[in-house]
């Protein structure tokens, strides 16, 4: 009986993790490619400047959702429409720094095997605990990382509140963005 309880518990986890993705993934396929414009010249500068080989594809969708990016083998910035009307470029190349930097393929990988624990441990009330520190914890490492790179913290903390205003009413926990830990 308790093994029963044990894997009906996994197998919802399994499923709500599952409803999740699909949410995200729905609103990629239904995501515009950015070829050219505003946002896509601010973040080809910011991969020159770093001196990053690959280039993010970014999407724009038209869900109200936070940017962040979404995509394992083949990363993509999700960004909504209607959030570059209310951040200058600076704070636009702000933002995507702290998005690239937090959320590249480590940081989803790990995500993901913190997923599988949920799912086999979710009885044990510190499996949930520890999933909420390694968010807050990535999430300040991320922000002193972008701060130390870029030397305005001010800048940098308007674009954050600017993008989560515009962005609260969602919360799709598959995306990790920058309104997790608010």
């Amino acid at each position: 009986m308790l093994f029963v309880l044990w894997a009906l518990g996994s197998v919802l986890v399994i499923l709500i993790w599952c409803r999740r993705w699909r949410q995200v993934s729905a609103n990629f396929r239904k995501a515009e490619l950015l070829k050219e414009g505003r946002e896509v010249e601010i973040l080809r500068r910011l991969e020159d400047k770093v001196k990053q080989n690959n280039s993010i594809p970014i999407v724009r969708t038209r869900s109200l959702m936070e940017p962040g990016v979404f995509g394992i083998s083949c990363p993509v910035m999700l960004w909504p429409e209607g959030l570059s009307e209310r951040l200058t470029d600076d704070q636009i190349q702000r933002s995507w720094r702290m998005n690239s930097r937090m959320y590249g393929v480590a940081t989803t990988l790990q995500a993901l095997m913190h997923m599988l624990v949920e799912a086999v441990f979710w009885f044990h009330p510190m499996v949930w605990w520890i999933e909420s520190r390694i968010i807050e914890e990535r999430e300040h490492a991320c922000d002193e990382a972008a701060v130390l790179q870029v030397g305005n913290s001010d800048v940098y903390a308007e674009s954050l509140l600017t993008a989560c205003r515009f962005c609260l009413e969602s919360r799709l926990t598959c995306v990790p963005g920058s309104s997790e830990v608010i």
